[in-house]
């Protein structure tokens, strides 16, 4: 095959690995199903929100992408070199989107489309190595990891070309490179089991936890948004209210973002806001780096009431926020902290943190809270 037939074929396999079905899937429910889960548009992901059916679909559909170009030159050109250029750069393009804004899937169902087309016997060796990864530890990434590693060794093993085998390595290493977030998770233990089971509703802790940390985790590590869907969570996270949100490393306070006034519809969306804020935007502390965010504890409070202090005595440090209004403004609050016993304390670290001279004539507010983390 010519060169530039080669780089034609290649650019037309990009153009229908890019076709992100998973999305398109989900938009056709309603759903823009990068909002949810892990914001991938892959069929793990679409199972967890939309179920088995959607996700069969998009499995078949991602997979279909990569064996159509790769099998259709395997059998015009009997090049296993030229099949696996071909499959790889429909890979490429279900990786980087231009539907997407140049982003995509981690590319698993795509190559595996392509394995099955140029060549089954590693497609099913790199199968096997998955199922029995999943079986063991019911991490899809890991199993999706360990298949693609295997595949350019099954490759050599099975007497396939140089050529191939080093098109088959630098796959690899870019789908394993696309699970950069689950290899951290694992690390650190948060990586999410697959279950065939529905999903109970989360405890409300839970749910403000996993929307505190995911908010930032995503925000810092990809500067997207997410977006809560309202069917998984409690009722109190349906309805509208005011949060804080802080971000501690050890016992020290790393970042605090929140309202007295809701600003969002739900306290849902008011998590996801304050908890960005908090990693990016306290006045006090710099923006969190993404090698911080395995160190951050997350704390949610859930504003009660709050009323103006005529007495220290009113407030409980365990329980209570302190919140100094100076000039017409809302210049600092303090949470409960473990290192400040007093309420005298509490209100003598209000007024330092906001620059605000003791003698002030400042308001003074207690904003009863429930703490979760």
């Amino acid at each position: 095959m010519e060169w530039y037939m080669l780089l034609a074929v290649m650019l037309v396999a990009f153009g229908i690995g890019s076709l992100p079905f998973g999305y398109w899937i989900g938009r056709l429910r309603g759903v823009d199903i990068r909002q949810y889960g892990s914001g991938n548009i892959g069929a793990t992901n679409v199972f967890r929100v939309l179920g088995a059916r959607a996700a069969i679909a998009t499995l078949l559909l991602d997979a279909f992408k990569g064996w159509l170009p790769a099998f259709t030159v395997m059998q015009a050109t009997h090049s296993d070199t030229y099949a696996l250029l071909t499959g790889a750069a429909a890979i490429l393009g279900h990786t980087f989107s231009p539907f997407m804004g140049f982003r995509g899937g981690k590319g698993i169902a795509t190559g595996l489309g392509v394995l099955v087309g140029a060549t089954p016997a590693v497609a099913g060796i790199a199968f096997l190595v998955w199922l029995v990864a999943f079986v063991l530890t019911r991490w899809v990434s890991l199993g999706s990891m360990l298949g693609a590693a295997t595949v350019p060794i099954a490759a050599y093993w099975l007497n396939h070309s140089p050529e191939a085998v080093a098109i088959l390595t630098i796959a690899a290493v870019i789908v394993i490179g696309r699970h950069w977030a689950n290899i951290k998770r694992i690390l650190r233990g948060q990586e999410p089991r697959f279950s065939f089971r529905r999903r109970v509703e989360p405890s409300l802790e839970q749910a403000c936890l996993e929307l505190a940390q995911t908010a930032v985790e995503r925000f810092v590590l990809e500067g997207a948004l997410i977006e809560p869907d309202p069917k998984r969570l409690p009722r109190a996270l349906r309805e509208p209210g005011s949060v804080f949100v802080a971000l501690y490393q050890g016992e020290q306070l790393r970042g605090l973002a929140g309202s007295l006034k809701p600003q969002k519809p739900t306290r849902a969306h008011e998590i996801i806001h304050h908890a960005t804020r908090a990693a990016l935007l306290d006045p006090h502390r710099p923006p969190v780096e993404p090698d911080e965010l395995p160190t951050l504890r997350y704390v949610v409070y859930l504003v009660e009431s709050y009323e103006p202090l005529h007495d220290s005595s009113q407030v409980d440090p365990q329980r209570d926020a302190v919140l100094v209004e100076w000039q017409g403004r809302a210049q600092a609050i303090v949470p409960p902290m473990p290192d400040v016993r007093t309420p005298q304390e509490q209100i003598e670290r209000a007024f330092a943190r906001g620059g605000i001279p003791r003698e002030a004539a400042a308001r003074i507010y207690r904003i009863r809270l429930n703490r979760f983390g």
